[in-house]
C-alpha cells in the first residue's frame, strides 16, 4: 500500500473558533468532556462546553484581555484548562500553556519573558504565583481554577463564567462576533527540549487548524470515540492530537486521574483511543504480559497461533474474541493506541497488535504543531514513524530532515536569531537525522546535535546504541554520549542499573550486591548487547548512576544536563 494509502475525508476549518463553533453545533447533545469528582464521572456536553467558553471569554474580555495579550495557563488536565485555552484562543488572545512540573524560577521566567497579562492556575500554584506577582509588572490578574481555595479575594473560573453568563444574557455578543485571522498566534509553547535552551514556539491558528485536519486525514477518529487523556495537555502532542482532534471529530475526552490509574480509568469510561509515550506503553505492556504469564503462557501462545492462522487462511481478525479477558479489563472498547514523543521498541507495538489492539507510531515536534508523520491503520511499519502528513513537503539534507507546510510555526517568540537558524524559505530544519525507504516510510535515527563523531570520522547515533542496551533487564535507563573531550570522542554510557531486577536474580541469601558486583554484571550486559552493533558503535567506557535521569514531559532524558560533566557519576569501568 505504501504512501498511496488513501486519506480520510475531513471538514475544512480555518481557525480554532471555527473548530469550536462547528463541533458544538454538530455534536451539541454529545458529551465533550468527562472528569472524575467525588468518585463519579461528571459529563459536560458540547453545547454546555460552548456556553462555558463563551461566558469565560466574555468575562476575561471585560476584565481587560485584548487581542494578542498573553494569557498563561498552569494546571493539570481538567475541564477548566480546556475551557481557558479555548476562551483565550477563540478571543484572539494568545495562550501561554506552562508545564506544571516546572520549578518556580522557570515559571517566573516564562511569565516575565512573555509579559503575561493574566494567569489561570490550579489552586496549588496560587501561593507561589502571588509571591512572584510583585516582580511581574505585566501580570495584572491571577485567576484560580478551583472554587474552594484559601484566597477569598481571588477570582475563580466559575465566578468569571457567571459574570460572562450575565453579560451574554443582557445581549453581549463580543465573543460570537469576534473574527479570528489565520495568522493570529494562538499559543506560545515552551518545549523542555532534550538539548536544553527552551524557546517559545509561536503557533498560529492556521498552523494548529492545519495540523488538526492533517492528523484526522491520516488517523480515523469519529464521534463514537472516547479519548483517555493521560499526557500533559500543555504539550503540543496531547493538545493537538488528544484534545483538539477529539473535539474536531465530536469524540469525548475523559481526563485520567493519574498515571497509576490509567488501566482502571480506561475500564471505567470504556475508552477507545489513547495517546502515550513509549515508557508508558512499555510499562503497560509488561503488566499485561505478567498477567498472561500468571494464567499460562502456553494458552496465550496457542491462541496466538489460532489468530495468525485465521488471518492468513480466512482473512479474519479474531484477536479481540480470543483475548477478550484482556479487552474486558481495559473496558472492552479500546481500539487504538498512538505513540509519540520518543522512539518505540517495535516489539511493544507488535505485542499490542497481537492482542487485537491497533497500535501506531508517529513523529513530530512542537515547531510543526506538532505532527509531521504517522503510520496508518493498515499501512504501517513498527520501526518507522510512518508517512509525511498530507500537504507537507519533506527533504533530507546532509542526513537531516527538513519539512515545509502550513503547520510550520511562525517562529520563536522574541528570538529572531534562533528562528533564522531553523527556518529558511518556509523550510524547517528539524535537527533530526532521518531517511526514507522505497515505499515512503520515514525513519528517525536520532538528534543531529547528539551525534557522536569519532576521531576517524565515524558517525554514531546514541539512540541506536541506547535501544540495544535497553534490551537488558538489568539496565533501567541509559544515556550514550561521546565523552567529555570532543576531540577524542568515543562511545561512552551512563547507566542507571535496575536494582530491583538485580536483587531478584543475583541477590542470593538476601545480602545486598556490592558496587563492584553490579558493575561487573552491567559490563557483561553491555558487551553482550553491543554484539548486535558494528564494532565502532560499541561502548568502550561506562559509568553507573544512582538516580534516574531528569526528563522532559514526553519522558526523554534531558541530555544537556549530563553530557557537559560527569560529576554525578558514582562508579566507572571499561566495557
Amino acid at each position: 500500500m505504501g504512501a498511496n494509502y488513501p486519506f480520510y475525508q475531513v471538514e475544512p476549518i480555518t481557525d480554532l473558533k471555527d473548530l469550536l463553533e462547528k463541533s458544538c453545533q454538530r455534536y451539541a447533545k454529545k458529551t465533550a468532556l468527562l472528569w472524575k469528582e467525588k468518585g463519579k464521572w461528571q459529563p459536560i456536553s458540547y453545547r454546555d462546553l460552548y456556553q462555558a467558553v463563551e461566558h469565560l471569554a466574555t468575562a476575561l474580555t471585560h476584565r481587560g484581555m485584548q487581542s494578542e495579550d498573553r494569557i498563561a495557563i498552569l494546571g493539570e488536565n481538567r475541564p477548566e484548562w480546556a475551557m481557558t485555552y479555548l476562551a483565550v484562543a477563540c478571543s484572539g488572545a494568545t495562550c501561554l500553556p506552562i508545564d506544571k512540573e516546572l520549578r518556580s524560577q522557570e515559571i517566573f521566567h516564562i511569565l516575565h519573558f512573555c509579559d503575561a497579562k493574566m494567569i489561570v492556575a490550579s489552586e496549588k500554584y496560587v501561593e507561589e504565583l502571588l509571591a512572584m506577582q510583585p516582580r511581574l509588572p505585566a501580570l495584572q490578574q491571577i485567576i484560580c481554577m478551583d472554587d474552594r481555595n484559601g484566597h477569598k479575594n481571588l477570582v475563580t473560573v466559575s465566578q468569571l463564567q457567571e459574570e460572562g453568563r450575565r453579560a451574554v444574557k443582557k445581549g453581549d455578543k463580543t465573543f460570537r462576533q469576534k473574527t479570528i485571522l489565520p495568522y493570529t498566534v494562538a499559543a506560545i509553547l515552551f518545549s523542555s527540549g532534550t538539548m536544553g535552551n527552551p524557546k517559545g514556539v509561536m503557533l498560529t491558528h492556521r498552523n494548529i487548524a492545519t495540523n488538526v485536519m492533517q492528523t484526522t486525514k491520516s488517523v480515523y477518529v469519529d464521534d463514537k470515540d472516547l479519548f483517555l487523556s493521560v499526557l500533559p495537555v500543555h504539550h503540543a502532542y496531547e493538545c493537538t492530537a488528544g484534545f483538539l482532534v477529539a473535539l474536531y471529530r465530536g469524540a469525548t475526552i475523559a481526563y485520567a486521574e493519574n498515571l497509576r490509574r490509567v488501566a482502571e480509568n480506561m475500564a471505567e469510561v470504556k475508552a477507545t483511543v489513547m495517546l502515550g509515550v513509549p515508557l508508558l506503553y512499555e510499562t503497560f505492556y509488561k503488566r499485561i504480559r505478567a498477567a498472561i504469564r500468571e494464567k499460562g503462557e502456553s494458552k496465550f501462545q496457542k491462541a496466538k497461533k489460532i489468530a495468525d492462522l485465521s488471518e492468513k487462511l480466512l482473512g479474519l481478525n479474531i484477536r479481540r474474541r480470543l483475548f477478550s479477558q484482556v479487552h474486558q479489563k481495559l473496558g472492552g472498547r479500546l481500539r487504538l493506541l498512538i505513540s509519540g514523543g520518543a522512539a518505540l521498541d517495535p516489539e511493544v507495538a507488535r505485542g499490542f497488535r497481537e492482542l487485537g489492539i491497533n497500535f501506531i507510531q508517529g513523529y513530530g515536534l512542537t515547531e510543526a504543531s506538532p505532527l509531521v508523520a504517522v503510520n496508518r491503520d493498515k499501512a504501517f511499519k513498527d520501526d518507522a514513524v510512518g508517512f509525511i502528513m498530507d500537504q507537507m513537503e519533506a527533504k533530507i539534507v546532509d542526513g537531516v530532515l527538513w519539512v515545509k507546510g502550513d503547520n510550520i510555526m511562525q517562529g520563536y517568540y522574541r528570538n529572531p536569531e534562533a528562528t533564522a537558524e531553523v527556518l529558511q524559505d518556509g523550510w524547517l530544519n528539524t535537527g533530526d537525522l532521518a531517511s526514507f525507504d522505497d515505499e515512503g516510510y520515514l525513519y528517525i535515527h536520532g538528534r543531529q546535535k547528539a551525534l557522536i563523531v569519532t576521531p576517524n570520522g565515524k558517525n554514531i547515533s546514541p539512540e541506536e546504541v541506547e535501544r540495544e542496551l535497553m534490551k537488558s533487564p538489568y539496565i533501567l535507563e541509559v544515556l550514550v554520549w561521546g565523552g567529555p573531550d570532543p576531540a577524542q570522542s568515543e562511545v561512552q554510557a551512563i547507566v542507571v542499573p535496575n536494582l530491583e531486577q538485580l536483587d531478584v536474580d543475583f541477590g542470593g541469601q538476601g545480602a545486598p550486591l556490592t558496587r563492584q558486583q553490579i558493575e561487573e554484571i552491567i559490563r557483561k550486559e553491555i558487551n553482550e548487547h553491543c554484539k548486535n552493533l558494528a564494532p565502532y558503535k560499541r561502548v568502550s567506557k561506562f559509568t553507573l548512576r544512582d538516580e534516574e535521569f531528569a526528563k522532559t514531559t514526553t519522558r526523554k532524558i534531558k541530555r544537556y544536563l549530563y553530557t557537559e560533566t560527569t560529576k554525578h557519576v558514582s562508579a566507572q569501568g571499561e566495557a
